[in-house]
């Protein structure tokens, strides 16, 4: 099964450090103890860690050109994260961060500077969602971290804080990119390391660059994920 970007810490979209005991599942109907108290922490530490989904990079990138600081979708990715790769054969990108605590790049003075179009991963704190199976659509997870802070007082109830931040658009992207997901960490790793590396570009282009960011995005990444896919399966059927 390919990596899943998100699946390495439930609670904070983070790359590594994580374990599915980091978190604990939740019911939509449940109060959990919560207050955010704008600190920052949870934008604290994640060097190497915070991997912006297609979708998040595109309202980022939207919300920065009106700002004047980007024109394209590439621009989000080449001024504000940079390149790895997961398990060797699965191409993303990680969100720069800021010395000397290895904070997001997007935090100014203690406060989020893209709070408005910030990650999914940011908005559903302190909680995650995954696709479930049969009935279910999603199944929910509570974040146990170490900021014993945000659980000290306060009440939330889970289905409102869905309500609020998990969007129809996040949903769709979601589980459209949980079925797609497995597919193509298939095709990339059947490529093997020498033509992954000679057609990285094509990948890039596809599954990240080749948004209008004047158009919806929806049909575009469905769009660019089935040429992807053609293109991967016509390379490995050689």
């Amino acid at each position: 099964m390919p990596p899943k970007p998100g699946r390495y810490l439930p609670c904070f979209g983070r790359r590594t450090g994580g374990r599915m005991s980091d978190a604990v599942t939740v019911r939509p109907k449940d109060w959990v103890p919560f207050r955010c108290r704008l600190c920052g922490s949870c934008c604290r530490n994640l060097r190497g860690n915070l991997m912006p989904e297609q979708v998040d990079a595109y309202r980022l990138a939207r919300f920065l050109r009106e700002r004047g600081e980007v024109e394209y979708m590439e621009d989000f990715y080449t001024n504000y994260t940079y390149p790895d790769m997961l398990e060797g054969f699965f191409p993303v990108f990680l969100m720069h961060t800021t010395d000397p605590d290895n904070s997001c790049v997007f935090l100014k003075d203690g406060r989020c500077s893209v709070y408005e179009a910030r990650p999914r991963v940011c908005r559903l704190y302190p909680f995650t969602a995954f696709p479930g199976q049969r009935e279910k659509a999603f199944n929910f997870f509570q974040c146990m971290d170490s900021h014993s802070a945000h659980f000290s007082d306060g009440k939330i109830l889970v289905k409102d804080w869905m309500y609020q931040n998990f969007s129809r658009e996040d949903r769709e992207f979601l589980t459209a990119e949980s079925d797609n997901l497995l597919t193509l960490g298939q095709l990339f790793k059947a490529l093997g390391p020498d033509r992954l590396k000679e057609n990285l570009f094509q990948i890039l282009y596809y599954r990240y660059y080749n948004f209008d960011l004047d158009q919806p995005f929806m049909p575009q990444y469905e769009e660019n994920t089935e040429e992807l896919k053609r293109i991967l399966q016509n390379i490995v059927g050689r």
